[in-house]
């Protein structure tokens, strides 16, 4: 996106936003429009037969009951999530220049770069609507009135809205008044597994790999492209691939590569082994010049096969030793260099104190960043588990969730002409995107509404809850207002400092 078009969304958003704020005291006495904050709102008591008709053929109640049980864990999930992404801030010392901009905290098509418009937009358009139509559902369903429905504009429909008759939910019975609460965010998590479900159980088997290689997510080989597959290095295929960084056994030098890039097969040549990224300022290889995108052939003539064997070289050669280090040049020349070696200790000990082990300081570090011959790869087998989220069980959680910020939610379209498709691979990848992003806008949606906090449904599903509790003889001391509110504060405070530290933290430490 340009700047220009950057400077014109930026001019939109604040002309309808001063003109909303400007005209609200007028707009607010219309019977049909309200304003909610820099939103219209546009009203309707006629459309509400749709929800009676809905509430008349769909449990209801039960469905209450169960969204209370989905709001509890959904609201545990957002919290350990948050409370996770807070510790990793505090160990991981990241740069304030690193620190991620702040459009990138808010999922909102065009505001956050990784949320593509069209998926995003009718992804979020929806949750919306069916998380407002659920609170009137189930509202119906225990006999409470629904004022108005109506469509939210923030320039864009961006959703929809229900009201039910405020005095009748404050005089609702707390069980009832939860499960209405609870519906919302209920549906959005149930549409969230329903999605993830299909993606993992219908559309992952549906489609395979062509081959079983690597695929390429980053390079520093003009010879082998970003999203091309490695199907041959040299003699190695298949499976063994996988692992070619630490596993090779290919001697540092040209070698002929096969890719695939889902339409044609192609050999290049490429300099192949331990790749030499960044030199690290202040230690043995920045000091001796030894150049960037250089291959390490050898260190006291020893064959450096892999980053295993580099990493076997130097741990059995003690600290402050004199070696002699072999390498191949990007201009293809063969350079001896003399380097005296330093402790890993002493690395960690300015990089990152916290991961610092004893062992480290009979461990030699000569301060280069590496690769496997350039590449950023990934076997084609997990990246399939990955795209279509069989990796949101397991250690790939976050993973999965963070696709469009790897830039593979949409899929790439070279990226999808590497797997098999039953039928048109645009008609086939667009339904996996689709259900990709129904899955994402609706999951978050659904855990951060669950947090016990005022502006989320969740800060009325945790009152309610305490109130409830309070029917036991132990927790009657709940009964008082005060000492509700009391703990709801609390438990809204922690969260607000949680969410206020993930975006401050990385700016400040």
């Amino acid at each position: 996106m340009s700047y220009n078009e950057i400077y014109l969304i930026i001019l939109i958003v604040f002309s309808w936003t001063f003109i909303i704020f400007y005209l609200s005291p007028h707009i607010n006495k219309s019977k049909h429009f309200s304003t909610l904050g820099p939103a219209l709102m546009i009203k309707s008591t006629k459309n509400r037969g749709i929800l009676d008709a809905v509430s008349n053929r769909f449990p209801g109640k039960f469905f209450g009951k169960i969204s209370s049980i989905f709001v509890v864990a959904g609201g545990l999930i957002a919290f350990i999530m948050l409370l996770y992404e807070a510790i990793l801030i505090t160990m991981m010392h990241i740069p304030t220049s690193a620190a991620p901009p702040l459009n990138e905290y808010l999922a909102i098509p065009l505001v956050n770069p990784f949320i593509p418009l069209g998926y995003g937009t009718a992804s979020l358009v929806f949750a919306v609507v069916i998380h407002e139509m659920f609170h009137g559902i189930v509202a119906r369903k225990h006999g409470i009135q629904v004022d108005g429905v109506g469509a939210l504009f923030f320039i864009i429909p961006v959703g929809a809205f229900v009201e039910p008759n405020e005095k009748e939910i404050s005089a609702a019975d707390p069980v009832i008044r939860r499960r209405i609460v609870a519906a919302g965010p209920g549906i959005n998590m149930v549409i969230a597994i329903i999605c993830i479900t299909l993606l993992i159980f219908v559309m992952m088997p549906a489609s395979t790999p062509v081959h079983n290689g690597i695929y390429i997510e980053s390079s520093a080989n003009a010879n082998i492209p970003k999203g091309y597959e490695i199907i041959k290095y040299g003699n190695i295929t298949g499976n063994a691939l996988n692992n070619i960084g630490i596993t090779s056994n290919i001697t540092p030098g040209m070698s002929t590569v096969e890719l695939y890039n889902g339409k044609t097969y192609k050999n290049v040549s490429v300099e192949t082994g331990v790749f030499i990224s960044n030199l690290i300022s202040g230690f043995p290889a920045g000091k001796a010049n030894v150049p960037v995108n250089s291959i390490i052939s050898s260190i006291n003539n020893k064959t450096i096969y892999n980053i295993t064997t580099l990493g076997n070289v130097l741990n059995k050669i003690a600290p402050g030793t004199n070696i002699t280090m072999h390498v191949i040049t990007p201009s293809h020349k063969n350079k001896t260099f003399n380097l005296t070696t330093v402790s890993t200790y002493s690395y960690y000990a300015k990089a990152d104190p916290t991961a610092n082990k004893n062992i480290y300081k009979n461990e030699s570090f000569i301060g280069v960043g590496i690769t496997y011959s350039g590449l950023g790869y990934i076997p084609i087998k997990d990246i399939h588990k990955e795209v279509f989220g069989a990796s949101l069980f397991g250690p790939g959680f976050f993973a999965t969730l963070g696709l469009p910020v790897l830039g593979l939610s949409p899929i790439p379209l070279t990226l999808t002409h590497l797997f098999k498709s039953p039928f048109d691979p645009v008609i086939f990848f667009g339904i996996v995107n689709t259900l990709y992003w129904l899955f994402w806008i609706d999951f978050l949606l659904g855990i951060m509404n669950a947090l016990p906090m005022g502006i989320f449904d969740g800060g009325q599903f945790f009152r309610d809850s305490l109130l409830i509790a309070s029917r036991r003889k132990r927790l009657s001391f709940l009964k008082e207002e005060k000492n509700v509110m009391k703990i709801y504060y609390i438990m809204a405070l922690i969260i607000l400092m949680l969410l206020i530290y993930i975006v401050i933290a990385p700016r400040i430490i």
